[in-house]
């Protein structure tokens, strides 16, 4: 078993990383795997949003819906493979 800890200092307000990295419109920007976000719910992120990704890996295209099942604004949010490969 191998543990990675990776960490990265971001000169930011944590309220304001916390609502970039809630938002998944961003994801594009900060993992450069994704080349595509669709949503398929009304924004702004809540429970029950269900967002669909493109992503480029190893030579291919995969296509991934996921579903928030959890979100504390500032705190915490949870989603899971709602349709796709995962």
């Amino acid at each position: 078993m191998v543990d990675v800890v990776s960490e990265l200092t971001i000169g930011a307000p944590v309220e304001q990383v916390a609502a970039f990295a809630a938002d998944p419109s961003n994801v594009p920007r900060w993992y450069n795997k994704i080349s595509s976000v669709e949503w398929l719910t009304p924004t702004p992120v809540q429970v029950g949003s269900r967002i669909a990704f493109v992503a480029r890996f190893l030579g291919r295209t995969l296509r991934y819906t996921y579903e928030v099942v959890e979100y504390a604004p500032g705190e915490r949010l949870v989603m899971r493979p709602a349709e796709g490969p995962f």
